[in-house]
């Protein structure tokens, strides 16, 4: 294809479930490029559906939806062709496609029985999954010929452009441009990633011009809340690069847009931000949500989720309130204050001690008798733990809760990932809100992402340094005084390591791997662990004692507890909720994890 042809690349926002909002959108923009002269407009993957899971497709009036809005699409084509993502329906079952029009009418692959190019489904993409959607071979065994026969170019008016979905096939785009295309587009809908393996862009080198057109906005799969990056980019022949910033809606034109090298920049702290504040400000926007409040402790997570709504919602919507107990230092309560005022948002302290010593003398001796005379009866007692998880549910059943009725709106669940793993947290106390923004980062990358925002965001010191600083303690006993230095029973830099190694890896490290490398010295290398870990176990004994401690926590009450837990925005490879199993099965002790142990032992002794 001549390179001076014009070719323009829409990001749109994608609002899934929405045929009729997302149809406007393409029609609107593809006026816009008629009247630009633009010969190509390309849209990206389930442009007009947006990315649902097989039970949102169990309607079929969403279906019958998308395929009236690709009907208007096509009728609107005179004058310009249309290349777009989209689902269908193939013999009773729906399929992932890309169609094309021009000048009013459909274009057929050249070649192939089919009048669109199904989706060559993925195990790599996590959509693909739980899509429901028919895989491109077998719609090809259902037509009786070989898959090669439906990946075949659209052949417009003067110019042939070979297309697919989703990740890319090196040796199918191969084949396209050995048949003729001029142009080899992907049509992406794929989700922001912290921490992948390898950068995204154009995926394959020919000598025709490459681009992807991807989508943006938020995908809602029910406990998991996912952010469409975008990555449309174009490579040209000449060796030239263009791409559109991540997660903004715009249009990229192959000719005319400026030279910029695709840099991965997924693992950042600004992208990270990008990523929280455009998933976050779409969660009250679809809710129909605009005030909110966070539960304000002086610590870490929640300066950090203050931080971040300040931005979404604006601070004149935004309510901090501290709910000290005795516990409470003057430090944190301190720290609570001075954030509310940097953000110059509202601010408020709810004493909680009366309530919580009311709830004690009411529960703690209390007598509960038999009817019926059936055995003598029971006396209640709230041990030591049992009352710090009073005072949890206190703050959050009652003050926020109130507070929201009060105040309007919402409020926050401020946990992160570290915490998420172990059940480190109350059920209805600081494991409720409406939405768990930070609950896929770990506790090291909320100090990293604070740190950023104060320093790239704000360009001065809003998020105390105090808070960065001061030891991670949930204040519900004289065990966890700040002022003393005492805190959470997590060493994050290492757990952190440990927990990722559980849930990161595309295989999981195996309790008697992890050992091994231990005994090898090994250990932080396989982990990513930079502290000195026999300095924190100095024996295998000691070692195994934590870490089935934290396996026996993570595969254990904490697995209720994420069940349970707020929707999670997801920003890594596997995220609780929707990659990460959530099954309350027993936990499971790996014996050759055991045999290992024994020997470790007897060596160490």
């Amino acid at each position: 294809m001549s390179e001076n042809k014009s070719v323009r690349l829409h990001q749109i926002e994608v609002h899934p479930g929405d045929p009729a909002r997302n149809t406007e959108t393409i029609l609107r923009l593809l006026e816009a490029a008629r009247a630009d002269g633009v010969r190509l407009a390309v849209f990206p993957e389930a442009a007009l559906s947006g990315v649902l899971t097989a039970q949102e497709w169990l309607c079929p009036a969403l279906q019958q939806a998308c395929d009236d809005g690709l009907e208007r699409i096509v009728a609107a084509t005179q004058g310009i062709a249309v290349l777009l993502g989209v689902t269908l329906l193939h013999r009773g079952r729906r399929i992932g496609a890309a169609v094309a029009a021009e000048n009013g009418r459909r274009v057929f692959p050249a070649g192939s029985p089919l009048p669109y190019v199904p989706k060559q489904l993925s195990p790599e993409n996590r959509f693909d999954a739980v899509s429901g959607l028919l895989c491109a071979g077998a719609v090809a065994a259902r037509e009786g010929v070989p898959p090669e026969a439906l990946a075949a170019p659209f052949a417009f008016d003067g110019f042939t452009v070979g297309a697919w979905l989703g990740r890319a096939d090196a040796g199918a785009a191969e084949r396209l441009a050995g048949r003729g295309a001029e142009l080899l587009v992907r049509l992406d809908a794929v989700p922001y990633v912290r921490n992948r393996a390898e950068a995204r862009g154009v995926p394959v080198r020919a000598a025709v011009p490459v681009v992807v057109c991807g989508a943006v906005g938020v995908v809602d799969a029910g406990k998991t809340v996912f952010v469409l990056e975008g990555g449309t980019e174009v490579r040209r022949t000449d060796g030239t690069r263009a791409c559109a910033p991540r997660f903004e809606a715009g249009a990229l034109d192959l000719t005319s847009a400026p030279d910029a090298p695709a840099a991965d920049e997924a693992a950042a702290p600004r992208t990270v931000i990008r990523a929280l504040e455009t998933a976050c400000r779409a969660q009250l926007a679809r809710l129909g949500l605009r005030r909110v409040i966070v539960g304000a402790s002086g610590g870490i997570d929640s300066a950090l989720t203050a931080a971040l709504y300040s931005r979404v919602a604006g601070p004149e919507n935004l309510l901090l309130v501290n709910m000290p107990s005795r516990h409470n230092s003057q430090t944190t309560i301190a720290l609570a204050r001075r954030l509310a005022e940097n953000l110059g948002c509202t601010y408020a302290e709810v004493p909680i001690e009366q309530s919580v010593r009311h709830t004690r003398e009411q529960i703690h001796g209390l007598v509960c008798e038999r009817p019926g005379g059936a055995g003598g009866p029971l006396t209640l007692s709230l041990s030591p733990l049992a009352a710090e998880n009073v005072q949890a549910r206190d703050r959050s059943g009652r003050v926020l809760s109130a507070l929201c009725s009060a105040f309007g709106g919402v409020f926050t669940c401020n946990a992160n990932k570290s915490e998420a793993t172990v059940g480190y947290g109350t059920m209805y106390g600081d494991i409720a809100g409406f939405f768990a923004a930070l609950a896929d980062l770990w506790k090291i990358e909320v100090w990293e992402v604070a740190r950023c925002y104060n320093r790239e965001v704000f360009g001065r010191e809003v998020i105390p340094q105090g808070s960065i600083d001061i030891v991670p303690s949930a204040e519900l006993s004289p065990e966890q005084n700040v002022d003393e230095g005492k805190g959470d029973p997590l060493i994050y830099g290492w757990h952190d390591r440990l927990f990722a190694a559980w849930t990161e890896r595309a295989e999981p490290a195996a309790l008697e791997e992890l050992l091994a490398w231990y005994v090898e010295g090994t250990l932080g290398r396989e982990t990513g662990y930079e502290g000195d870990i026999r300095a924190l176990y100095p024996d295998a004994r000691a070692f195994c004692r934590d870490v089935e401690q934290m396996w026996r926590l993570y595969n254990g009450l904490a697995r209720a507890k994420r069940l349970q837990a707020p929707p999670v925005l997801s920003l890594k490879n596997r995220s609780y909720g929707f990659d990460l199993g959530g099954a309350q099965l027993p936990v499971f002790w790996p014996p050759r994890y055991e045999a290992a142990k024994q020997r470790a032992l007897a060596r160490s002794e």
